[in-house]
């Protein structure tokens, strides 16, 4: 279990599958109070059980967002991990699901964090948002989700220089593949793929340890990172190798 120096109230949103879900179930083993986000009944009811409260709420819907946040007593950690994924497959270039996939990854991300910043001010908290390590390198197919992933690495570094000033700090936390209802539906080779509780593990490690940056697996992310600086040809042809059908 990860130390934590006190209970703390712990929101997450995407709570019912996955990371998230994993994460809801790991932060209530270790004590905290959490308020688990997501619109599965289901595993919402799960939650329940195990100690969550839990919120049934989309997260689209920016006015329902607030107003459900702002009932919220406390808020110590925002992990904003709610998120979709679908590939193009070129050279047909489908606008409508590019601009599905950026709707409701900025989108969710974008709400949550309106409605939860006057709770993270008021505590001294910090913010957590989810980004992936595709947003180091292109990859084929990935046109939607890499660029929305992309945004998303943009936004929490900005936040994490524009928050200071508040107090409120900001991770973001750059997982590769790990095993999801999501990554199930992909059909090409996932490298050093983590299962959620690994995933759940190196993210409460990373926040409990004040990272700015939570990488992992780090076999994975590193090279990544590294062939992002080399010359286009070289990460290109890595790109067609890994994503080829």
């Amino acid at each position: 279990m990860t130390n934590a120096p006190e209970k703390q109230h712990i929101l997450i949103t995407g709570a019912t599958s996955g990371i998230g879900k994993q994460l809801v179930k790991d932060y209530l083993l270790d004590g905290h109070h959490v308020h688990a986000v997501g619109r599965d009944d289901e595993a919402l009811a799960e939650l329940k059980a195990l100690g969550a409260e839990t919120i049934d709420l989309d997260l689209m819907d920016r006015e329902k967002v607030i107003a459900a946040f702002d009932k919220i007593s406390q808020i110590d950690v925002a992990i904003c991990g709610a998120g979709m994924c679908e590939y193009l497959d070129m050279p047909n270039f489908d606008s409508s699901v590019f601009m599905k996939v950026m709707s409701v990854n900025m989108g969710t991300l974008s709400h949550a964090i309106e409605g939860v910043l006057p709770k993270l001010i008021a505590s001294k908290g910090r913010l957590v948002g989810i980004g992936s390590a595709s947003a180091y390198v292109p990859f084929a197919r990935a046109e939607a989700y890499g660029s929305s992933k992309a945004a998303i690495h943009y936004l929490m570094k900005t936040l994490q220089i524009s928050l200071a000033p508040q107090d409120v700090s900001v991770s973001l936390v750059v997982p590769g593949f790990v095993e999801t209802p999501m990554t199930k539906e992909n059909d090409f080779p996932m490298p050093f793929i983590q299962t959620p509780k690994q995933a759940s593990q190196a993210i409460r490690d990373g926040i409990a340890s004040g990272h700015d940056v939570i990488e992992f697996p780090k076999k994975l992310t590193l090279p990544l990172k590294v062939l992002g600086t080399l010359p286009d040809l070289v990460w290109q042809r890595v790109s067609e190798k890994m994503n080829k059908k």
